[in-house]
């Protein structure tokens, strides 16, 4: 597991209503004991006794569950157009390093960075040199040439420069299943936990059609062939049926997006035991800031129309029973409140299920169901307190000040109410 911000800790919570994200229902109060980082105990308030060495959190009124989870963050595009930005690089850096520890303080535990970080970010946080959630970096996103990642002008042959390994990883514009499969290995090698292709058109992009289709299938399979062969799986940007269909015939893991998913396509997903991560949170903030991205009228109209059917993909992937997962996509300078996802779903499918893709599903498209995601003996203590009944108040998760305490892997990583005390 990656180090936390502070030595782990052996702790009890104390009084805590229990939402632990296995699908039941809350519990009544209980107390949780953590030992070396560990889930060792969970039992009735006031059924656990322990030495004065351990540390005691006062929990009552408050909610304990996993710690929140994101499984489509671009911390490293901070830019005003989505992309790297032009700051000098020790500016960049000092801002990406703030932007990781921020998402820590929402009450996000692990997250999988979807394009755009460096893999080197997600070993500086697992060695204690930043503070910040596990990483599971994707590193430069894999893109056509005229593709969804391909920034460039229509008028201008160079493109923003290459990715510089150890600090900044840019989109790899690759065309043909051997350049295909050479940008997978040089991933894989720099530390990429997985692969993300972009496989449809874009809504910000500058030259692509929304509903292009981006790489062969023969380029698709060549990814997944190289992933597999290393033990992992490729992620594919997809917003229409049409490209998710090609995605999950080449073997694809998850469809990011899935804007206008079909019903029988969805049927398919389900039968593959393909995963979704719809981007509610990205699609609210450019309908609700179309200045931020100097969207024309004609544009807003359009993101507006991908809004609606992006709303309606999520009930119909519920209906087909596809796994459902949780991710922001919010990029640019105005990154932070990722919670707000997790509202948006709620809407859909209720606060339940929403929390439940945040942190269960999640995990198991991580492939760290045995260690994060749910509250249960043996796992790893990620573990977040937050203030009152979520199910009830589910808009809380969108106010970070309301996450009361991060705890990583054993170590309070934050108190917001100086809650933990000596025993």
């Amino acid at each position: 597991m990656a180090v936390a911000s502070e030595p782990a800790q052996d702790l009890v919570i104390r009084d805590a209503a229990l939402l632990d994200c296995t699908g039941s229902e809350p519990s009544g109060r209980v107390d949780v004991l953590v030992r070396q980082g560990r889930i060792d105990w969970i039992g009735q308030a006031g059924s656990i006794g322990v030495d004065r060495s351990v540390i005691a959190v006062d929990a009552a009124g408050c909610t304990l569950m996993p710690g929140l989870t994101d499984a489509h963050v671009h911390f490293a595009l901070l830019g005003p157009d989505g992309d790297h930005g032009d700051d000098p690089w020790i500016v960049h850096v000092l801002r990406v390093a703030a932007e990781i520890s921020d998402a820590l303080d929402e009450g996000f535990t692990t997250v999988r960075d979807a394009g755009g970080l460096e893999p080197a970010w997600a070993r500086a946080v697992m060695h204690g040199h930043t503070r910040g959630p596990r990483i599971l970096p994707s590193g430069s996103v894999l893109s056509q040439t005229g593709g969804h990642g391909d920034v460039r002008p229509p008028h201008h042959a160079a493109g923003p420069g290459p990715s510089i390994p150890g600090l900044v990883a840019r989109h790899a514009i690759v065309d043909g299943v051997d350049a295909v499969r050479e940008a997978t290995r040089e991933q894989l090698r720099r530390g990429a936990t997985q692969i993300k292709i972009l496989a449809s058109g874009g809504i910000v992009s500058p030259t692509d059609p929304f509903d292009s289709l981006q790489f062969s299938l023969q380029e698709i399979e060549a990814a997944v062939e190289v992933a597999a062969d290393w033990h992992t799986y490729v992620h594919a940007h997809c917003h229409t049926s049409p490209a998710i269909e090609r995605a999950i015939e080449a073997g694809v893991r998850c469809i990011e997006h899935a804007s206008f998913l079909e019903p029988d396509t969805a049927r398919r997903m389900a039968e593959q035991q393909v995963f979704m991560v719809p981007t509610l949170q990205a699609l609210d903030m450019l309908a609700a800031h179309p200045e931020r991205w100097s969207l024309t009228p004609e544009k807003v109209a359009q993101l507006r129309s991908i809004a609606d059917a992006a709303a309606e993909s999520v009930r119909t992937a519920s209906a087909a029973g596809v796994a459902i997962g949780s991710g922001s996509d919010v990029v640019g300078p105005w990154q932070g409140r990722r919670g707000e996802e997790i509202v948006l779903k709620a809407r859909l499918l209720g606060a339940h299920e929403a929390i439940i893709s945040a942190t269960r599903t999640n995990a198991a498209l991580f492939g760290l169901t045995n260690e994060i995601g749910t509250v249960e003996k043996g796992k790893a203590a990620d573990l977040i307190l937050v203030e009152g009944e979520p199910l009830d108040d589910i808009e809380l998760f969108a106010d970070p000040a309301r996450v009361l305490m991060v705890i990583k892997g054993g170590a309070i990583a934050k108190d917001i109410q100086i809650r933990a005390k000596a025993n």
